[in-house]
């Protein structure tokens, strides 16, 4: 198989996983509200337990793919998820559902974004941007596959029907597809000049990069890149009703975020070739940044909506691309997958507590103070990027 295929095969597989392990919880939250009556902080409890597992499980998750376990882990990974969500299929209590959710977040450690993109670098070093791209080109439209596919099969017959389906979608499609991927990219692995340097020292040493600035920085700054847009995305259509824009229109324009990221990585494949990383990555906080001022003008400028659209998609959707590859140069390629693990555990969780963050500034001030924060988030998170970039350069 070539390395092109391979690359299309893990992309597919990421794009069926993706919308059967994440996607499926907002895609059926309704559903399960309306059959057992549950509260809404008590299932939207589920999901962040199982983001703070994810987190949790993210290191060893890495330090396995450093070991040459990659493929095992993301096919096995999106299998025992599949398993664990068909089992959902014959939830009727609160306890089981947190539990069943809690190990699907270790499954999601372990196969979706983070462990596939430190996989694939390891094996492609600094030639892995152009597969990374096309992962996220096709992987972007997984919740375009779960939302209405899932509401369709629960319409005909039940909410157990849809996740059952979605479990042997997982199981049959998606994980023989990244079985196949992930093996065909070891098999023409690259050898990463960092990691021939290893010694038996770098065993006892490997986790001595938590101990620089380098990485703390990226960890935080990404950290607050990402929570500042979980936190827009879960309370834009509130925020916009307080702003007095009817609900219509207000689904409409959330749901032109996810094509702007794909426009947003279309736009950098043009232009990767006449910038560098570094610079890109400067310009996606640089477009996060333009979109929350243009979110806190719309009162008095409606249209100012739209442009939130476009900078806050296309950044968000070309920082998925950029976040490990700038990693990748500012930390080196020795030990990545255990450098990419632990960067998750502190963003992750952030993104897992940002909805709830949001709403305790907003019992405080409402959503003008909501936003004063958010905005404050990438300015700072690009700020400590750029000290990381500044001392990566002087090493």
């Amino acid at each position: 198989m070539t390395l092109r295929r391979a690359t299309w095969f893990l992309a597919f597989g990421q794009t069926f996983i993706w919308a059967g392990l994440y996607y499926i919880f907002p895609a059926l939250i309704v559903r399960w509200e309306t059959a057992f009556g549950w509260t809404k902080a008590e299932l939207t409890g589920a999901i962040t337990l199982s983001i703070v597992t994810s987190a949790l499980v993210s290191p060893l998750a890495g330090r396995l793919i450093d070991k040459g376990y990659g493929p095992y882990l993301l096919a096995g990974g999106g299998f025992v998820g599949g398993l664990l969500l068909a089992c959902l299929s014959f939830v009727d209590n609160l306890t089981a559902f947190y539990g069943i959710w809690i190990a699907i977040g270790a499954c999601m450690g372990c196969s979706l974004y983070d462990p596939c993109f430190a996989f694939v670098i390891k094996t492609r070093g600094l030639e892995a941007k152009r597969t990374i791209t096309v992962i996220t080109l096709v992987a972007g439209l997984a919740g375009t596959l779960s939302f209405p596919v899932s509401h369709m099969i629960a319409d005909l017959f039940d909410w157990r029907y849809a996740t059952f389906s979605f479990a042997v979608l997982i199981c049959a499609v998606g994980v023989p597809l990244m079985w196949t991927g992930a093996r065909t990219l070891t098999d023409h692995t690259l050898s990463d000049p960092e990691e021939l340097e290893e010694t038996e020292s770098v065993g006892r040493d490997r986790f001595r990069f938590l101990w620089g600035a380098k990485f703390w920085l990226l960890a935080i700054g990404f950290t607050l890149l990402y929570m500042n847009h979980v936190a827009l995305v879960n309370h834009l259509l509130l925020l916009l009703k307080e702003k007095q824009f009817d609900s219509d229109t207000a689904i409409l324009m959330a749901t032109f975020i996810g094509p702007m990221q794909v426009l947003g990585r279309m736009s950098m494949i043009v232009a990767e070739r006449f910038v560098s990383n570094t610079v890109v990555t400067v310009l996606c906080f640089v477009f996060v940044i333009i979109a929350n001022l243009a979110l806190m003008g719309i009162g008095t400028a409606p249209t100012l909506l739209a442009l939130f659209i476009v900078f806050q998609g296309s950044g968000i959707g070309v920082i998925s691309i950029m976040k490990p590859m700038v990693s990748r140069e500012i930390m080196g390629g020795e030990n990545f997958g255990l450098k990419s693990g632990a960067q998750a555990v502190p963003y992750q969780i952030g993104s897992a507590c940002s909805a709830l963050i949001g709403s305790l500034i907003w019992a405080v001030g409402g959503y003008d103070l909501v936003l004063q924060a958010l905005l404050f988030a990438p300015i700072v998170g690009l700020v400590m990027f750029l000290g990381a970039s500044y001392l990566a350069r002087q090493s």
